[in-house]
């Protein structure tokens, strides 16, 4: 039986602040959505000074992401100029992290744009194209189940309405 060298796997390495500079990034857009929650969130007549109506939900999940990035801001702070931005063992991943970004702007934007299903869509389909995923049925089946979930979920489960695309006002439909 021959003897084999077999290298250790390489995982993430543990000095690298990429996973801290992700959290903090997602913690202060959660800051800015919090702050601009009643631009987004029209606010229902009410007698009870204290009723937030639709507002209760998004209040606290983006209170608990702003908290729960506040450990990698301070970690951050902390090892400003003695950490290293590897991932992996590659450098920072420039490609990876704009794509990522133009996606979530791409959702954000598309939910008001094309509308909630075609944007769950084409942001689920582009996410797996972008991830290396080539199969259909996972390029294509999958986003389409849950986007259908996801409609069935808001709409019938929890009868929530989004607004209607503004694509729609264009062509007068």
């Amino acid at each position: 039986m021959e003897n084999t060298e077999q290298r250790a796997p390489q995982g993430p390495n543990p000095n690298s602040q990429i996973h801290d500079l992700l959290s903090t990034i997602l913690g202060v857009f959660a800051g800015m959505l919090l702050v601009t929650l009643n631009l987004q969130i029209g606010e229902p007549a009410a007698n009870y000074p204290f009723y937030k109506g639709p507002k209760i939900f998004p209040i606290l999940v983006l209170a608990v992401m702003v908290v729960s990035s506040l450990p990698s801001l301070y970690r951050l702070i902390r090892t400003f100029g003695r950490s290293n931005w590897w991932l992996d063992g590659y450098g920072w991943p420039v490609k990876p992290a704009i794509v990522t970004f133009l996606l979530v702007l791409f959702f954000i934007f598309g939910i008001s744009w094309i509308g909630m299903e075609a944007a769950v869509l084409f942001f689920l389909i582009l996410s797996l194209l972008v991830l290396g995923y080539r199969q259909i049925g996972i390029v294509f089946i999958y986003p389409l189940l849950y986007t259908i979930i996801i409609v069935v979920l808001f709409k019938y489960a929890l009868k929530i309405w989004f607004p209607e695309p503004l694509i729609l006002n264009l062509f007068g439909v």
